[in-house]
């Protein structure tokens, strides 16, 4: 334990969008002259936001040293030019499949493409213990956020909390304690982006085939139950026992970009052949119908978008109440449009303007470009 603040560093989930979390921790190390890991103590991140978290924390195999996380930069530039590695559309042979494969056998997928990135068998004990001893280093808790629902894959007897369900933290701490906790890094970064529809779910541990010797889960995208991760990094702060208290801890927080209509939903616009008015609706229109939302743009799976909208904004009201207790909390995400808002448009120009977006909400003199300059301030009278 310190006297010195505890600074956290949280990213959310996005999929492609986490270009806009990745850009501004590129200036951010850009204008104060260090990466990360000599930043922050904490850093942690959902789904793409987790993918990133690893990336900063975890020794790049493709470096010259072997011993270097991957910079901002580095993993903005992945992002610009290998986001079509992380979707790589699938063909089934039967209905209702994910979208996108998980490893089709022959090097393609997100599986292949996070262990390039990652390393095959590089395990989170290993990111700890190598990260935390380079000069300068600040880092001590690096996680990604998941949802187990199953263990085993198959049925489950008195099926327990943590184990067999719930919401699970793949982290440094407890890897360096315990090998069944001791997952690959590329397991941890490929369960918290697990994205339902999009990827099919996360089978990490277990020791089979190509996984870690660590429990065997089965494994959500993180952005199920906490699509914002700050909550779990304020958390992780005393539940390791890194801080003396709420005065103590400064929370920086990173959103993906949100557009404003998918908060809620068009009342009376959604009416008419079999839909009735009033919201009046069935899980039909809810879940499987296309609805228009508050701006009029029409959208699937209406009440699952809504639901993981929700989360994030519930979480930034927490900690906003916490300020008022002591705790110094800074929150960066831009409005974006409804065209910017799809996880999986790795199109150029979709990528150029996610980039634009990000820029200009840190640097257009408004209130993003106050609060970028606050943080850059604080950073530097800390590091």
């Amino acid at each position: 334990m310190t006297n010195n603040p505890l600074i956290i560093l949280a990213i959310d989930g996005g999929g492609i969008r986490g270009i806009i979390p990745a850009y501004i921790l590129n200036q951010i190390e850009q204008t104060i002259g260090m990466p990360c890991y000599k930043m922050f103590d904490i850093i942690g991140g959902t789904s793409t936001g987790g993918i990133l978290s690893a990336g900063l924390t975890t020794p790049n195999p493709n470096s010259n040293t072997g011993t270097m996380p991957f910079t901002a930069a580095e993993l903005l530039n992945i992002y610009e030019t290998r986001g079509a590695s992380i979707f790589v559309a699938q063909n089934c042979e039967v209905d209702y499949c994910a979208t996108y494969v998980a490893d089709d056998g022959k090097g393609k997928g997100v599986e292949p493409f996070l262990q390039e990135i990652a390393g095959k068998t590089t395990r989170l004990s290993y990111a700890q213990k190598t990260v935390t001893a380079l000069a300068g280093a600040r880092i001590k808790q690096m996680f990604t956020t998941g949802y187990i629902v199953n263990s085993t894959g198959n049925t489950v007897q008195d099926p327990v909390q943590g184990k067999d369900f719930g919401p699970y933290l793949f982290n440094w701490a407890d890897a360096a304690v315990n090998p069944n906790d001791d997952y690959y890094v590329w397991e941890a970064a490929r369960a918290t982006s697990a994205a339902p529809v999009y990827f099919p779910i996360a089978n990490v541990g277990g020791g089979a085939g190509n996984r870690s010797p660590a429990l065997s889960k089965w494994v959500l995208d993180g952005g199920t139950m906490s699509n914002n991760p700050a909550v779990w990094g304020f958390s992780e702060a005393f539940r390791l026992g890194l801080t003396s208290g709420i005065n103590n801890i400064i929370v920086i927080s990173l959103g993906t970009g949100v557009y404003p209509g998918e908060n809620g939903i068009g009342i009376h616009t959604n009416y008419g052949h079999l839909t009735p008015d009033n919201g009046n609706w069935s899980e039909t229109p809810w879940m499987l119908e296309k609805m228009y939302d508050l701006e009029g743009y029409e959208t699937d799976a209406t009440l699952l978008n809504i639901i993981l909208s929700a989360v994030p904004l519930v979480a930034d009201c927490q900690l906003n109440a916490l300020i008022k207790a002591g705790l110094q909390y800074y929150r960066l995400e831009p409005f974006i449009t409804q065209s910017l808002g799809a996880m999986d448009d790795v199109s150029p120009s979709n990528i150029r303007a996610l980039q634009t977006a990000a820029d200009k909400y840190i640097s257009d003199g408004g209130a993003g470009n106050q609060m970028f300059n606050d943080i850059i301030k604080l950073l530097k009278a800390q590091v």
